[in-house]
């Protein structure tokens, strides 16, 4: 079997592209909190409910259209590939990290305020008795 050329490839992936509605999905950006800014492609009629909800014109859509997604989902990369996903995978870690050493500082801060409240109101005790 002979090799594809790059164009055949991709022409296949886009002929194979379509959601379970037989329609082309679009290309969405999450704003999920686990997933920020990563691209995805969904069906076409994903909340048309709440479209039709905000505007009159979407009256005119077909019975078909109307809150009959087909639940597509796929990412438009592999996970490791999206610079900007890896770059806040890192931003998080930074973040987890310095949490981590600020939540040990406030302890043993919190620990030292005590350990003086305690011994102050010793020498008070014995100055007074």
């Amino acid at each position: 079997m002979a090799p594809q050329s790059s164009s055949q490839a991709a022409r296949l992936v886009g002929e194979l592209r379509t959601c379970f509605c037989e329609e082309r999905p679009v290309l969405r950006t999450s704003s999920t909190v686990e997933n920020p800014g990563r691209r995805f492609w969904g069906c076409v009629n994903y909340r048309v409910n709440l479209l039709f909800a905000v505007s009159c014109f979407e009256i005119a859509l077909s019975a078909k259209q109307i809150g009959e997604e087909c639940d597509y989902f796929a990412w438009a990369e592999a996970e490791g590939q999206d610079p900007q996903i890896q770059r806040l995978k890192k931003k998080a870690t930074m973040l987890k990290e310095n949490l981590q050493k600020t939540e040990r500082k406030f302890a043993l801060a919190l620990a030292i305020e005590i350990l003086g409240w305690i011994t102050a109101r010793l020498l008070l005790y014995d100055r007074f008795n």
